[in-house]
């Protein structure tokens, strides 16, 4: 079940994977995305994560996972992972498909508007 998103829900996760995303190394680049198609997002004091079905502008769909590990007395840390998928509707794997840590939302169009202009 989708949750409404503030605003600016999944704004700083996007914003930070898309300015380290790189075509060598995960197969497409930020301008390679024609929009988000659902997402989630998690955090607490130590760690935002994060997770972005993407339509490609290819018509492939991919799944971004991201995962930021907050600095306090140590250097700042976080990783991108991604698992293209079919066609269909199929969502990435997950212990619980239906409900990753932040709870699935395709209430997208703030998120969107990276990619529209």
């Amino acid at each position: 079940m989708s949750q409404a998103p503030t605003p600016v829900d999944g704004v700083y996760e996007l914003g930070h994977a898309l300015h380290v995303l790189d075509a060598e190394v995960h197969g497409f680049s930020a301008f390679d995305i024609e929009r988000v198609e659902r997402f989630w997002t998690f955090g607490d004091l130590h760690t935002s994560s994060a997770g972005f079905v993407l339509c490609l502008r290819d018509g492939r769909r991919t799944y971004l996972d991201f995962l930021h590990w907050h600095a306090f007395e140590q250097d700042e840390d976080f990783r991108i992972e991604v698992e293209f998928l079919d066609g269909g509707g199929t969502l990435p794997t997950f212990t619980s498909p239906e409900q990753p840590l932040g709870g699935w939302s395709d209430e997208t169009s703030h998120l969107n508007k990276v990619f529209t202009g």
